[in-house]
């Protein structure tokens, strides 16, 4: 191994022993890593990519998994060059946050929820760097500043319930440098954050990165994020590699059908489609299990799809000429604040603040913003989950803001919510036919329950789903799986309008690709009306015929989807859309040619 590389994985395979027999979850994995350099790991939920990682730091739980082959040949600053397969497990522990950090993709169940955020820093410092309490907490407090968290002094003493996501993921940054660690591993750090805040970790970790001489593996299944980062990209599907490059090369010239559907499936700004290109468009699979490639480019397949000017005219014409079904005016939802012995109210949160618009038959929505904004409470007030301060819901020409009992259960029938978490929206403890027979029973539809399971099973196969699952539970599906149950849920009732909530925010590329052209296509089948929130504005582009953005509980700005991504108006909105990873090729070839200059 050369001075400057970190590590060497060589033919690496990872098993799991399961009730089916042994899976092969990582399958003759090699790639290397050098100091100062990023390799960027992508793939769909299942590819191996967070296991290959888990492997390297020697992670993999025993049982049910081992890793049965290859070597993880590691430069340690201490020991020198060490196959960290056959390191024991209790010299192991030196190497684990020591030299090796990570930090895990959902940061509320990674920190403690009973310590303090500076208790869990400096309880590594203590443990590694051997320091006194007073020298960790000095340490940490330095730590915070370098990740630029706001007010330090304020967080070192703070629960991770009292400060926001982005926050909690500069605090595991914080936690993971800590120990100084050569190589750092990021799996899917920023998958669930704001665009806004996405951009500001990307561009921490890579000073972070530059300034401490470190490597960093990091691990997403988005290509545009990988972009940003990556000096080198490998790109892995069902536990093997299929593909492997600069980022430059992966970009400017995908060899695998595989990474041209990842490439390809994420919501293009340029133009506006019919539909997402999926990985069907680009690859099959034989009766054998071999992969088949479709001859047919990423710029052909787009070419197919994309909607013209003059027909986005027309669908907006025919929109527009009718009444709204809904009509929102003045819509204030406040949250006290208390303190004191006698919780006396001394001020208020404005999550919503005079909001007005209106939504068309038809219609899809967005609404766009910073975690914070005020999207989903608007939403939530909207179906009356959470009660309004002010204002007037008028839903089909009825102000629907102080109705109750069966007249409101008759509007939450009409008007139904997808949820962001599919995982947490759905029982674990019922099957997923009693979840979505559940409803009609409510509402007593469909006449008798055989009525009603027959109903479930056409529901799940429009969603794309086997019917036979009707008796499986939540757990024994994939995320993707598990959002497309809630959509069929939400559609047992028969509503008109649906308001989705972040529904696709956690999802692989191509897995949110499916979903969203899934949800087009019930639109436009059963005749329904969406509010379509997220954070993501690319998706709200994508799925939007006008947007509305949403900043501290006001709207910022409101049109056409396209003019306003096109000539956004505020300084808020251009920061929006300035913060979106693109993966164009222009912003690519600079990074990487100063990259390789320096």
């Amino acid at each position: 191994m050369s001075e400057n590389m970190l590590t060497e994985i060589e033919e690496l395979e990872t098993v799991f022993s399961t009730d089916e027999g042994t899976v092969k979850a990582v399958d003759k994995v090699s790639f290397s890593l050098e100091k100062g350099r990023t390799v960027g790991v992508v793939g769909e939920s299942g590819s191996g990519k967070s296991v290959t990682s888990l492997s390297l730091m020697r992670l993999i739980p025993n049982p049910p998994g081992r890793i049965v082959g290859g070597r993880l040949m590691y430069h340690s600053r201490s020991k020198g060059l060490v196959d960290l397969a056959e390191v024991p497990e209790n010299e192991m522990r030196e190497f684990r946050g020591n030299e090796i950090a990570m930090i895990f993709q959902e940061p509320m169940t990674s920190l403690n929820p009973v310590f303090t955020c500076g208790n869990q820093v400096m309880e590594a410092l203590i443990l590694h760097q051997k320091m006194s309490k007073a020298e960790a907490r000095a340490r940490t407090l330095e730590l915070f500043i370098e990740v630029e968290l706001p007010r330090p002094e304020k967080i070192i003493d703070s629960y991770p319930h009292q400060i926001s996501g982005g926050q909690k993921q500069r605090v595991m940054i914080a936690m993971a440098m800590s120990c100084n660690p050569q190589i750092l591993i990021a799996d899917e750090p920023t998958t669930a954050l704001d665009v806004t805040v996405q951009a500001t970790i990307l561009d921490l970790m890579r000073r972070l990165r530059d300034s401490h001489d470190m490597g960093i593996i990091f691990i997403t299944h988005d290509l545009g994020v990988i972009a940003e980062i990556a000096d080198h990209v490998v790109v892995m599907y069902k536990g093997k590699i299929v593909e492997q490059g600069s980022v430059w090369e992966i970009f400017s010239d995908p060899q695998h059908p595989y990474t041209k559907g990842l490439l390809a499936c994420r919501p293009p700004l340029k133009h506006r489609l019919k539909l997402l290109p999926t990985m069907a468009d680009f690859m099959s699979e034989s009766d054998e299990g071999e992969m088949l490639e479709i001859k047919k480019s990423v710029d052909e397949t787009i070419h197919d799809l994309i909607i013209t000017p003059e027909e986005t005219a027309e669908r907006h014409k025919n929109l527009y000429a009718q009444e709204p079904i809904l009509t929102i005016n003045n819509l204030k939802t406040y949250f006290p604040v208390r303190e004191g012995l006698f919780s006396k109210v001394v001020d208020h949160v404005k999550a919503v603040d005079d909001v007005s618009f209106d939504v068309y038959p038809g219609e899809t929505l967005g609404l766009v913003g910073e975690s914070g904004c005020g999207k989903t409470t608007l939403g939530r007030t909207i179906l009356r989950l959470i009660e309004p301060t002010a204002g007037n819901i008028i839903f089909h020409g009825k102000d629907i803001t102080n109705i109750s009992g069966d007249e409101l259960r008759d509007i939450r029938r009409r008007i139904q919510i997808i949820f962001q978490d599919p995982y947490s929206s759905l029982n674990p403890r019922i099957t997923i036919g009693s979840a979505i027979i559940e409803p009609m029973q409510v509402h007593q539809l469909h006449g008798d329950d055989q009525t009603r399971r027959q109903k479930v099973q056409e529901l799940l196969e429009r969603v794309k789903l086997d019917p036979g699952h009707y008796n499986r539970y939540p757990h024994e599906f994939s995320g993707g799986q598990r959002q497309r149950i809630c959509i069929a849920r939400a559609l047992a009732v028969q509503p008109e309008f649906v308001i989705c909530d972040e529904s696709v925010s956690a999802l692989d590329v191509s897995v949110q690709a499916q979903v969203l052209n899934l949800l087009n296509e019930l639109r436009d089948e059963f005749g329904l009306t969406y509010i379509f929130i997220s954070h993501d504005l690319s998706v709200v582009k994508f799925m939007s015929d006008r947007m509305v953005v949403m900043n501290e509980g006001k709207v910022e700005e409101m049109g056409d989807a396209d003019s306003v991504y096109q000539n956004p108006q505020t300084d808020y909105t251009k920061r929006l859309i300035a913060a979106i990873p693109r993966g164009d090729l222009d912003d690519i070839k600079k990074s990487y040619l100063s990259r390789k200059t320096e």
